[in-house]
């Protein structure tokens, strides 16, 4: 008999990992059924009978051993070197060779489900991997999945999957796999350096408008995302104390402004920070960049400015990690840490300058605020309402165009308050508000009256158009979904005629349309002009 060129289980392994068309896809076909008993050496080669692997193959496996008990054993499967197992159309394995069960984590897969160890994530598409052979769309298909193994480990395999028998549909197919975690580590490091690199250039270099508070919080965030920690920190050192600057943490202990002991290295919070590691001013040059201690992870680097110790850069968790940051993280952080100090050092004094004036910005737009809306519904005050009724009365007194006024009321409100609460009573009035704020012109000035009032000023309006909108507004508030029962509003609307001699007398003037509407039956709208004269 000729010699083989390779070893039964090279081969064996070599024909389970062969080339498959990559991202086969098929529907989940086949109805469960019970597995068959076949065949190991029949099994083998039927996996390898497909394969160009030469006459000395052929001549091999061209005369297969009967078929065994599930007693016996097969060596040729058993003490293949890649895991293997056959797998019916439930997802239950059948048998499992020693690397299969190695693979997963536990001493013998057989009689187990193989789905319990994919990636969640992964699972329908493997599924449909295996739908791809069971449903008899192809004799093989293949591709790549995470794995759990037993003790949580987190696995990466390429799958080969493989039909059985001559039955179109098989009942049973060869699942053969080939662990490539290495692999993709590798793939993701680079990746992920590459990632980091560009997302500190953007940082660096990308938007010109942003502020360098801007973009150390983006540094932060991208630091905490890069390095896998929950908390990144900015903090500079002020005497014995050391303040945090800039912070990027779920946790709102963990914020900016506070203050910590240099020599406080037992509260949580100094724990958490990793203080314990940071450096005094002598040796900050020295300073170990990388550390995991005391059960927590810990990554920092000093910031210098103009040369001497100004802080520190430090991302950090409650969790330890299972092994050390590597030289890639290291020097991604230093590179992080010069830039923060070069930045530092260019814009401080600027940068203090335009903080300062957008505060003052912010708090005028805040006074702004405050004094012309209303806090619950942010809709315009009645302090706005007077002061652009006033404008608007004397621009169409003085040109002659037409200006009307709606005043408006919540039906039932404090029935619907006593009722269901004050709370549910102010997420009314809300509701009412951004249904009208979001159905008035861009030319109209809408302003919360007081209580469950509105006004509406409709400036270049005749009486025919403000009536037209005040009924559509109307129909906007009792069609709008309300979530205890339904909420109506009564609306009264006066017009700029020669009987009104100033603006105080238009909103009386709404004033008594709104109450002969809340009279007539509420959820109407009343003109001024169409009310009895014994209630003007």
């Amino acid at each position: 008999m000729p010699r083989l060129p390779f070893s039964p289980l090279f081969i064996l392994s070599a024909a389970l990992l062969s080339a498959v068309p990559c991202g086969a896809q098929a529907k989940i076909g086949t109805a469960p059924r019970p597995a068959a008993p076949t065949s190991l050496p029949l099994l083998v080669g039927a996996a390898l009978g497909g394969l160009a692997l030469g006459g000395a193959l052929g001549f091999a496996l061209k005369k297969p051993a009967a078929p065994k008990t599930s007693g016996e054993t097969d060596p040729l499967f058993d003490e293949a070197p890649i895991p293997l197992a056959l797998v019916d159309a439930n997802e239950k394995i059948g048998r499992a060779n020693a690397a299969f069960s190695r693979f997963v984590g536990i001493p013998d897969a057989t009689g187990q489900v193989f789905s319990q160890w994919l990636h969640p994530d992964d699972l329908a598409r493997v599924r449909a991997l295996f739908s791809d052979v069971f449903s008899g769309a192809s004799a093989q298909s293949s591709g790549e999945s995470r794995f759990f193994r037993a003790d949580g480990t987190l696995l990466h395999a390429t799958l080969s999957i493989k039909k059985q028998g001559q039955k179109r549909e098989p009942d049973t197919v060869l699942l053969g796999l080939q662990e490539v975690t290495a692999r993709v580590e590798a793939q993701n490091e680079l990746s992920g350096a590459r990632e980091a690199i560009s997302a500190l250039y953007e940082v660096i270099a990308g938007d010109k408008s942003r502020d360098l508070d801007a973009k150390i919080k983006s540094l932060l965030a991208m630091g905490c995302g890069r390095f896998e920690l929950p908390v990144g920190v900015l903090g500079r050192f002020a005497g014995d104390e050391f303040e945090t600057l800039f912070v990027q943490s779920v946790d709102r202990r963990i914020r900016p402004a506070l203050t910590f002991s240099r020599a406080d290295t037992d509260s949580s919070e100094a724990r958490l920070l990793g203080l314990s590691q940071l450096p005094t001013r002598a040796n900050w040059r020295d300073f170990p960049v990388v550390a995991v201690n005391a059960g927590h992870a810990y990554l920092g680097a000093p910031v210098a400015v103009d040369g001497e110790l100004f802080g520190m850069l430090s991302f950090s968790g409650l969790e330890a990690r299972p092994k050390l940051f590597g030289d890639e993280s290291a020097a991604l952080l230093q590179l992080m840490a010069q830039w923060v100090g070069a930045e530092i050092e260019r814009e401080e004094a600027r940068d203090t300058l335009e903080r300062q004036q957008l505060a003052l910005v912010a708090a005028n737009e805040k006074l702004e605020q405050l004094a012309t809306h209303d806090p619950l519904t942010g809709a315009k005050n009645r302090r706005a309402f007077n002061d652009k009724l006033a404008e608007e009365w004397s621009r169409a007194v003085r040109y002659g165009t037409p200006l009307s006024l709606v005043l408006m009321d919540v039906d039932k409100f404090k029935s619907y308050n006593d009722t269901f609460g004050h709370p549910a009573g102010d997420e009314v009035l809300k509701k009412v508000a951004l249904t009208l704020m979001a159905a008035v012109r861009t030319t109209d000035f809408f302003a919360r009256y007081g209580g469950e009032e509105f006004v509406l000023l409709l400036p270049s309006t005749d009486a025919e158009g403000a009536m037209i909108l005040a009924d559509r507004l109307r129909q906007k508030i009792e069609g709008a979904s309300w979530k205890e029962r339904g909420v109506t509003a009564s609306m009264g609307v006066a017009s700029l005629t020669g009987d009104i001699k100033n603006a105080a007398a238009l909103t009386q003037a709404a004033d008594d349309a709104l109450y002969q509407s809340k009279k007539n039956g509420r959820n109407r709208v009343t003109h001024v002009r169409d009310v009895p004269p014994d209630v003007v």
